[in-house]
């Protein structure tokens, strides 16, 4: 599911961080959705956190001083997928 527009897919090493980065990001009241990895960066299953490009400059502070830096990122517009530097 998207947000309406570019959306940032952010990817994290294991259940337990993807876990704790979606109850921080809940009890910080910062938008984002939970989504399935999308099979087109990493057929594995697994969850991941989706949010709206322009709201990376809030959400990627919050994860990294809580220590929920993700493995990697990716840019989504519509059906296409890009790697996106995690920098903020």
């Amino acid at each position: 599911m998207a947000l309406g527009g570019p959306d940032i897919i952010l990817i994290f090493a294991s259940n337990t961080e993807i876990l704790n980065a979606e109850d921080l990001l809940e009890e910080k009241g910062l938008p984002f959705i939970l989504v399935p990895v999308p099979k087109e960066v990493n057929p594995n299953c697994g969850l991941a956190i989706s949010l709206a490009e322009n709201d990376h400059d809030l959400i990627l502070p919050v994860l990294e001083a809580a220590g929920l830096r993700p493995s990697s990122a990716y840019r989504r517009h519509g059906d296409d997928f890009s790697p996106w530097r995690l920098e903020h």
